[in-house]
């Protein structure tokens, strides 16, 4: 089994590494920007200005350019003065920022600020959430550290690479899905039946949410254009533009997947420490008190889901709600729509893990003798 996870993997990571088709760059009067880190040394001038309708602050700063070739140089840059600053950014002398730099024809420079540098709290966040894993989870913490490197490798240099050389997104999705959950599940939680029982549960429950999710996108006639990014990708890809509802149905799938392990490895666990309990449990048995108590677990995860749905569509929440229109017209809308679908397909999805996966470990734990029972609850996983 392991061999053929490994097999399938280096598979999409050769796939991913193909050279790409040498295409035709168009000539324009600047070159490709380049990406730089600046800090900020003085603010020359700020006030208030008006661009267009809005009406927002503006700045003048002198900023010391911190790498590429120019890094020491000092150059101004502005903030808000031709450029929309809704957001109202103000900056101060020693902020970091990233500027993207452009050259002319004739040599000439053009600075464009891009955002502030926010790498300092971000790796600080990081360390303290790695952390505390480690300090909490201990060996298993430190795997499930591993795990998650695994699958941030494997998002970023396998499914987005394979998308954008024009692979099918959904093929893609499931299949990359596939290997993050096994090759995941096995360095967290080693290898033994218990997360065989996990992984057969994942499996089937994922096909299940992609073959709903794929149904109802659909019916509903999602387009998968409702955002902003989706509609910018498309035309920022041109010609090489993917299949917008095809990549709306691999985010669901990918997203199904994260709250999917939680579901399937509680279930799988909590059958087999039942088995450790009390030998003389029956698999119906297991399979029943499993099921009993997967109904609180899935009654807590799909309104967590829910939320964290509602929490990251809050603005769009607020926005419509401030529209003269009745709740029938609102949630018509496809950026409603296709959230409404996505929590639900993926709640669907988690509610049909809890009895599979309790099935199969149930089944997996009755034909698994005691001895090796009492092994795994001492190492924390069975190793056959």
């Amino acid at each position: 089994m392991i061999g053929r996870l490994v097999g399938l993997g280096l598979v999409l990571v050769v796939a991913a590494l193909l050279p790409r088709p040498v295409e035709a760059q168009e000539t324009g009067a600047f070159s490709t920007p380049v990406t730089v880190t600046a800090r900020v040394v003085a603010v020359l001038e700020e006030g208030t200005t008006t661009v267009g309708p809005v009406t927002q602050p503006y700045q003048r700063l002198l900023v010391e350019l911190t790498n590429g070739a120019e890094a020491g140089q000092t150059v101004e840059i502005t903030v808000g003065v031709r450029d929309l600053n809704t957001a109202g950014q103000r900056f101060a002398p020693g902020d970091r920022l990233f500027l993207s730099v452009s050259t002319g024809p004739d040599g000439s420079r053009a600075y464009t600020l891009l955002d502030r540098d926010r790498s300092t709290p971000l790796a600080v966040l990081a360390v303290l959430f790695a952390g505390a894993i480690v300090a909490l989870g201990r060996w298993k913490g430190l795997r499930a550290l591993v795990g998650l490197a695994i699958t941030f490798v494997v998002l970023i240099w396998v499914l987005v690479p394979l998308i954008l050389r024009g692979y099918p997104p959904v093929p893609v999705a499931i299949a990359v899905s596939f290997v993050v959950f096994m090759v995941t599940l096995t360095v967290t939680h080693g290898v033994g039946r218990m997360a065989l029982a996990a992984m057969a549960g994942t499996s089937v429950s994922l096909v299940l949410t992609g073959a709903l999710a794929a149904l109802f996108v659909a019916a509903a006639g999602l387009t998968g254009l409702a955002d902003e990014e989706s509609s910018f990708l498309h035309v920022v890809l041109g010609e090489r533009a993917v299949s917008p509802r095809g990549l709306l149905l691999a985010g669901m799938l990918v997203g199904a997947l994260g709250v999917l392990d939680d579901i399937t490895v509680s279930q799988s666990s909590l059958v087999f420490e039942l088995r450790r309990a009390n030998p003389a449990l029956t698999g119906w048995e297991l399979f029943a008190a499993g099921v009993r108590v997967g109904q609180d677990h899935i009654a807590a995860t799909v309104n967590t889901l829910v939320l964290a749905y509602a929490g990251a569509a809050l603005p769009l929440l607020l926005l419509f709600s401030q529209l003269d229109e009745p709740l029938l017209w609102i949630v018509n809308r496809e950026l409603v729509a296709q959230e409404i679908v996505q929590t639900l397909v993926g709640s669907l999805g988690l509610i049909a893990a809890v009895p599979l996966t309790t099935g199969f470990a149930a089944w997996l734990a009755v034909r698994t003798p005691v001895a090796e029972l009492e092994h795994a609850g001492q190492h924390g996983h069975a190793h056959r």
